[in-house]
C-alpha cells in the first residue's frame, strides 16, 4: 500500500512540475509523434513535414493531374499557435494520476488553424521534354505542364479530406480550375533527338587543331550536351553545348594545354596561355560548342575542329604573375603600390577574397554609388520624382551623367542640397558603416563598396527596377581600362570607377560564366592596366 501511494505520489509530482510548454512523452498532434517536445520544437517539426507532403491536383477543364509538395502548391504552414494551445496541461490533466498515458492524441477543431494560403498565385511555366546528362548518362526527360492558380482554392474544393491525420496520406486531393498550359515538345522528340546524339557520339569525339587529334570519351563529352526547343518548330529540339562544360573536360583530358601550346607557337595567343591556368583561354569556347553540336545533331560521328580565341590585347598578358595563389600574383603585379581587394559571390553574398578590405580611403568618384543609392531611395519614397530638377537638369538626367561620364558638378549639388552628414547617414543605414561623406574628402573601404553593390545586386535597398536601371548606366560608363578590360569576353561587367591623382579604384559587377561578383579594387600608385591585369587574375582563380 504504501509502495503504491509513493508511486501515486512520484507521478503526481512529476506531473505537476511537468513544464507548462512541453507536451507529455506519449504526445501526437496531428497524427505527428510530438512527445517530450516543446511547442515551439514540435511546431517546427510539423511546419517542415507538412510542406513536405503531397497535393495531387487535377485540372477541373482538361482533367490533367499533377501532384505537388505542399510548398510547391502555395499552401503555408505554421503550427506555432496550435503547438502551444496543444501542448498546455489543464488543473485537471495535472491533478488526475497518470493522466499523461492517456492524455496524449490531440487533433482537435477548437485548436488554432495551422493552414493558409499564398496570396498570390501559384504558378509554374510548362517544361519541354529534353535530353540532359543526368545519373552518369544522356537521358531524355519527361515534359510537365505549366500550370496557375489559386491556393486557396485547394482546401475549398478538398474539404473535410484536407489535412487527413493518417500523415502518410496526401495533404489534399483536390480538383480545381489550374490552367493548364501543354509543354510543346514531347517525350517522343527527346528520345528520338537522344537516339540521334549517341549514334554521333559513338565510342567517343575527336577534336582537332592544326595537326594535333585528340580523342575524348562520349560520356565526357556527354556532361556537356543539352537541348532547347527550335525557334521555327517549338515541337522539336536542338542541340545545345554548355561551353563551359566542355572547356572543363578539354582541360581535365589535357587537351586545352596542348592545343594552347600549339596556338602560342602558331603566334596566334599570348605566350602565357602556354601556361596550364590560361590554357583554356586559348580556345574559343562558343565557336567550338557550336561545332560540336552541328556534329552531334547530323547524328554522324566526325571530327570536332576546336576555333582559337581571337586576342586583341596581348599586352593584357604581358608580365601577368603565375606562380601561388590569388594574394601571393596580386602581391606580385602590385608591387609596392597600395591596394585593397573585395570580391563576393553575390548569389551566396559569401567573400571570395579579401585584401585589406576594411582599410579607410579615399573614395574618389566610386562615392557616387551612395549618391545614387540616394537618388533612388528620395524617388521611392516618393519625395521626389525622376523628372524634378537637379543641377538645371531632370534627376534622371543628373544620375546619368553622374554614372556614365563621372560628371562631378550633379553629386555636388545633390551634396549641397541635402547635406553630407545626410549621405553619411544613409550609407550606414545600408551597412556602409566606414564610409564618410565630408567636404574635400569622401572616403569608403573596399568593403563599403562592395556591400552597396550587393544591396543593389539583392534588391534590398532598392527595387529591381531602380537597380537594373543603374546597372545599364553602369555597363555604359565610358571609363573601362580597368574591370572591364580584364574581364574582357569572359562576362559582363557594370562599373563605376574613380580617380585622383595617383588613386584609381574600380567596384564592378561581374556577370561571367562562373556566376555573378561583385569585385572592388582600389589602388594608390598603380595603373589601369595593372587594374585590369588583377581582375584577370582574380578572374581565373574565381
Amino acid at each position: 500500500m504504501v509502495a503504491c501511494f509513493g508511486l501515486v505520489l512520484l507521478v503526481e509530482v512529476f506531473q505537476l512540475l511537468w513544464p507548462s510548454d512541453r507536451f507529455y512523452p506519449l504526445a501526437t498532434l496531428d497524427g505527428y509523434s510530438v512527445g517530450g517536445q516543446s511547442a515551439h520544437g514540435a511546431a517546427q517539426q510539423l511546419n517542415a513535414r507538412t510542406l513536405q507532403r503531397k497535393v495531387t491536383l487535377t485540372d477541373a477543364t482538361t482533367s490533367t493531374k499533377v501532384t505537388l509538395t505542399a510548398k510547391q502548391a502555395g499552401i503555408t504552414v505554421d503550427y506555432d499557435a496550435r503547438a502551444k494551445s496543444a501542448s498546455r496541461h489543464s488543473l485537471a490533466q495535472r491533478v488526475i494520476p497518470f493522466s499523461w498515458l492517456f492524455v496524449h492524441n490531440t487533433t482537435s477543431d477548437d485548436l488554432p488553424d495551422a493552414f493558409g494560403a499564398s496570396k498570390g498565385q501559384t504558378h509554374a511555366d510548362a517544361v519541354n521534354a529534353s535530353v540532359k546528362f543526368t545519373d552518369g548518362a544522356l537521358r531524355a526527360v519527361a515534359p510537365s505542364v505549366g500550370y496557375t492558380f489559386n491556393a486557396s482554392d485547394i482546401r475549398k474544393a478538398a474539404g473535410s479530406s484536407f489535412a487527413s491525420s493518417d500523415t502518410d496520406d496526401d495533404l489534399a486531393t483536390a480538383t480545381i480550375e489550374m490552367n493548364i498550359v501543354q509543354p510543346t515538345v514531347s517525350i517522343d522528340a527527346a528520345q528520338q533527338l537522344l537516339k540521334t546524339i549517341n549514334a554521333a557520339l559513338g565510342d567517343g569525339v575527336t577534336f582537332t587543331y592544326d595537326d594535333g587529334s585528340w580523342s575524348l570519351p562520349a560520356n565526357s563529352v556527354a556532361k556537356a550536351v543539352s537541348t532547347t526547343a527550335n525557334e521555327q518548330d517549338n515541337t522539336q529540339l536542338d542541340v545545345t553545348i554548355i561551353s563551359s562544360t566542355l572547356i572543363k573536360q578539354l582541360k581535365s583530358h589535357g587537351v586545352a594545354l596542348q592545343v594552347a601550346q600549339k596556338a602560342v607557337d602558331d603566334g596566334v595567343v599570348p605566350s602565357l596561355f602556354a601556361v596550364k591556368g590560361y590554357a583554356s583561354r586559348a580556345i574559343d569556347a562558343g565557336s567550338t560548342a557550336s561545332s560540336l553540336a552541328s556534329m552531334l545533331a547530323s547524328g554522324s560521328n566526325s571530327p570536332v575542329g576546336i576555333s582559337i580565341t581571337e586576342v586583341d590585347n596581348f599586352e593584357l598578358y604581358e608580365g601577368l604573375p603565375t606562380q601561388g595563389n590569388t594574394k601571393d600574383k596580386l602581391s606580385q603585379l602590385f608591387g609596392d603600390a597600395t591596394y585593397s581587394v573585395a570580391v563576393y559571390d553575390l548569389s551566396t553574398g559569401k567573400s571570395k577574397l579579401q585584401i585589406n578590405a576594411d582599410a579607410v580611403t579615399t573614395s574618389a568618384s566610386t562615392y557616387k554609388l551612395f549618391v545614387a543609392y540616394s537618388m533612388i531611395h528620395a524617388v521611392e519614397s516618393g519625395d521626389l520624382t525622376w523628372d524634378s530638377t537637379l543641377n538645371g537638369m531632370t534627376l534622371s538626367s543628373c544620375m546619368a551623367t553622374m554614372i556614365v561620364d563621372s560628371d562631378n558638378d550633379c553629386p555636388e549639388a545633390w551634396l549641397t542640397r541635402y547635406g553630407f552628414d545626410s549621405l553619411t547617414e544613409q550609407a550606414h543605414e545600408i551597412g556602409a558603416n566606414n564610409t564618410n561623406f565630408q567636404y574635400g574628402d569622401m572616403t569608403t573601404t573596399a568593403n563599403d563598396l562592395a556591400t552597396v553593390l550587393k544591396g543593389y545586386y539583392s534588391n534590398s535597398i532598392v527595387s529591381a527596377d531602380s537597380a537594373n536601371h543603374l546597372f545599364e548606366l553602369m555597363g555604359e560608363q565610358v571609363y573601362r581600362e580597368g574591370i572591364p578590360t580584364g574581364i574582357g569576353s569572359d562576362g559582363v561587367v557594370q562599373d563605376k570607377v574613380g580617380f585622383l591623382d595617383s588613386l584609381l579604384n574600380d567596384a564592378a559587377i561581374v556577370r561571367c560564366d562562373k556566376g555573378d561578383y561583385a569585385m572592388v579594387i582600389m589602388t594608390d600608385g598603380a595603373s589601369w592596366h595593372k587594374i585590369a591585369q588583377a581582375s584577370l587574375l582574380i578572374y581565373e582563380d574565381l
